[in-house]
């Protein structure tokens, strides 16, 4: 997303800057199929010219009617929506906004959008025109509002399961020695979307929602009425509220955030926008070493982990390394980024220490973790030539890691 703001403003018609007019979308040969199946939500970020990013929601119900949202990054009353009925002819999908028709190829659990000419874009960003039709979220786990400054203010969320429902629980860090946000409650699913009483007085009913939010790396938190939207400061002190954009944040030795050892990179690419994501060619310590790093961002274009598969130009392998570029990743016992020495040491057993060319690797097993510390931070005589071992006496407790990787070795196609 950090290259988009400088670019044109998105037009429905790509024909002046597309160089070979002449070519039409590319199908596939099971494009037929696709469009047997294209009702659902699709949803993707559009470069915009004075904005961060469009983002853009798609819904195809099954009685051919859409609803399409764009909402303009930054911008004061950038939020539109338009409904009205769509129609598939050849496997081009149109609908209509303000009067003028939008026109899709139907792909693979996908929607690429064209220009009048029904041609696709074929600039730089072309691969940011495309909406990815979304799966079923799983609401279950820890989430956190960003912030990865340690001290600063952030609140908490948690859903769990609880028989056929939900027990969310919302909560915030200190204010003056006292927990800002308190609220739990039971919500329960409708439409892919978690619903939650938070009327405070007995046989009334004010609706909360918790959906996904656009790059389902968490959700989003409101009122179903946006009059009712200060019924959620009941709960908070300081003017502050219940609502916003909470992230899964939680790091397990088989997790980070909502992906597992056991998602693909495709599931990966399949759930964000593109905007949200940057592929680039990583290299090892020695030169034969290159691999294929998938940096991932957040829809303020902060860096927020990097996945890499095992082998190359193979996106059907499952996560074989994370390394996390952020603190708000953590795990139960407050692990991250930026934790020291004696900080990991404190929380979990090292298993053992290697040294690389520059670095100490502390490998933490329980964790499927290592974490680097810089040779230059360590005390004269870390290196034991007798045991041919590091000294860990030399190693400061104060000595800050300079990454943090999760190492999912076993994960295969």
């Amino acid at each position: 997303m950090k290259k988009i703001a400088y670019l044109l403003l998105i037009s429905l018609s790509f024909v002046a800057c597309n160089p070979n007019k002449d070519k039409q979308p590319k199908t596939d040969e099971h494009s037929a199929e696709y469009a047997l199946n294209y009702e659902g939500v699709y949803k993707g970020t559009y470069p915009c010219a004075d904005c961060s990013g469009i983002q853009v929601s798609l819904t195809l119900n099954t009685d051919k009617t859409f609803r399409y949202e764009t909402v303009y990054l930054g911008k004061k009353d950038g939020r539109f929506v338009h409904k009205g009925n769509y129609t598939i002819k050849e496997n081009i999908l149109t609908i209509q906004e303000n009067d003028q028709p939008i026109h899709f190829a139907v792909g693979e659990s996908a929607l690429t959008l064209l220009g009048n000419d029904l041609k696709p874009n074929t600039g730089e960003l072309a691969s940011f025109y495309l909406l990815k039709k979304q799966k079923k979220f799983d609401y279950q786990g820890q989430y956190e509002t960003y912030n990865d400054k340690k001290g600063e203010y952030f609140q908490r969320l948690s859903i769990q399961p609880k028989e056929k429902n939900y027990e969310v629980v919302f909560s915030a860090s200190k204010v003056k020695d006292k927990e800002n946000c308190h609220f739990s409650g039971i919500g329960n699913i409708k439409n892919d979307t978690l619903w939650v009483n938070i009327a405070h007085e007995d046989n009334k009913e004010i609706l909360m929602y918790i959906a996904p939010s656009h790059d389902n790396l968490g959700v989003e938190v409101f009122t179903k009425n946006f009059e009712e939207r200060a019924k959620m400061m009941f709960y908070c002190s300081g003017g502050s509220s219940l609502a916003g954009q909470y992230i899964k944040n939680e790091v397990t030795a088989n997790s980070i955030g909502r992906f597992t050892n056991q998602n693909t990179i495709a599931e990966v690419l399949q759930t964000l926008p593109n905007a949200q994501i940057e592929k680039k060619i990583g290299h090892g310590e020695f030169k034969e070493d290159v691999y294929d790093d998938y940096q991932i961002f957040g829809t303020n274009s902060q860096p927020l982990f990097t996945v890499t598969p095992k082998d190359t130009a193979d996106v059907h392998q499952k996560i074989n390394r994370v390394l996390i570029h952020t603190p708000f990743f953590r795990t139960d016992k407050g692990i991250n980024s930026k934790s020291t020495y004696g900080d990991i040491k404190n929380a979990y057993t090292i298993t053992k220490i290697e040294p690389t060319r520059e670095h100490i690797v502390l490998i933490v097993n329980e964790m499927n973790a290592n974490f680097s510390i810089a040779k230059t931070k360590l005390q004269e005589g870390w290196w034991n030539e007798e045991t041919k071992s590091v000294n860990e006496d030399k190693i400061p407790v104060d000595a800050q890691v300079d990454s943090f990787i999760l190492w999912w070795k076993e994960a295969k196609k």
